[in-house]
């Protein structure tokens, strides 16, 4: 390339983040550079294929027909720019480098964060960036598939691979002292006269269809009044300090609370739908081997994690915070 009118590979890096985050802060915050620096990256990188690439408006960088030709042959030539690397860099295969994970915020704080220490401390050469990430939209151009991402839910891009892993097991949970203040939950319906904390996200929002054998009962209008949050934590902490009844937690995050004696399991022998969990990444013709063996690793941490069944063993219990640290009681 040109060099008076281009910077190399770093332009059309540059060019795909941009087109990916939508504008030239956004894309400059994900690189770490000024915003200027992208301007004028984005400016040099029209100039030398002599077309306009964006439109640009308010409300951000809209690609042009050509921005998204361009993109898509981008994405192919910076596939292969970094295969070369990998293979110039890395001729014996070594598990090295550097990979990104993003999760939703309760697995980064409770699950993820775990898999990355022990992964970067098994390899030495890696470094493992993990990304808190509640919103729930993902399409081809989200810049974290260019890693791996974990969610839970429905998908909505056929252009992602998806690689399924095991579902989410659901239960109801309160806190001993609200179960002591508030009237008896044997079925279903009578949760309709409690406090219920739900979530509005990630196919958990709108009404929960419960089973028991060949029983089943459907509880509606959950978000017609009350607190709905997209934050399972937020809620699960409003569960502890007695203020109402936490909607779908997962059986993984109860466990550690439910063997330290801060919540008890509604309705045990009623069963919620699980609910999906995957592993998303964009498609590529060659992965690294450090992606490859990552993404294994993943799975199985995310597969062999701790569910409701086992907290009879302390070992297996994932560990939570005290609360009684930094709550006290809910006054009446």
């Amino acid at each position: 390339m040109d060099k008076d009118n281009n910077r190399g590979m770093r332009d059309w890096l540059i060019f795909i983040r941009t087109a990916e985050a939508g504008s030239l802060g956004e894309a400059a915050r994900q690189l770490n550079v000024s915003t200027a620096a992208v301007s004028k990256a984005v400016a040099r990188f029209e100039q030398y294929l002599n077309t306009a690439l964006f439109t640009r408006t308010p409300q951000g960088m809209v690609l042009t027909e050509a921005g998204q030709t361009t993109l898509n042959r981008a994405r192919e030539i910076a596939s292969s720019f970094h295969s070369l690397l990998e293979e110039i860099r890395n001729p014996s295969n070594e598990v090295k480098g550097s990979i990104r994970l993003t999760a939703p915020a309760i697995v980064c704080e409770f699950l993820a964060n775990v898999w990355a220490y022990d992964y970067t401390q098994a390899h030495s050469q890696v470094k493992v960036f993990l990304d808190a990430r509640e919103r729930s939209e993902l399409n081809r151009d989200s810049p974290e598939l260019d890693d791996l991402v974990l969610r839970s839910g429905r998908i909505e891009s056929e252009d992602l691979v998806h690689r399924k892993l095991s579902p989410l097991k659901l239960v109801l949970c309160a806190s001993q002292d609200y179960l002591r203040q508030h009237s008896t939950i044997s079925h279903p319906r009578d949760l309709e006269t409690h406090n219920l904390l739900g979530l509005h996200h990630h196919g958990l929002a709108g009404p929960l269809m419960f089973s028991r054998g060949s029983e089943s009962y459907m509880l509606e209008g959950i978000s017609e009044t009350g607190v709905s949050s997209n934050n399972l934590f937020s809620m699960l902490n409003l569960t502890i300090q007695g203020y109402g009844i936490s909607l779908a937690t997962p059986g993984w995050l109860a466990s550690g609370y439910v063997g330290g004696g801060h919540l008890e399991i509604i309705l045990p022998d009623w069963k919620l739908p699980d609910l999906p969990v995957w592993l998303i990444w964009r498609q590529r013709s060659r992965q690294t081997r450090l992606f490859n063996d990552f993404r294994d690793y993943v799975e199985q941490r995310w597969n062999s994690r701790t569910q409701l069944k086992n907290i009879g063993n302390a070992s297996n219990v994932v560990l939570m915070p005290d609360f009684d640290t930094f709550y006290s009681p809910k006054k009446e």
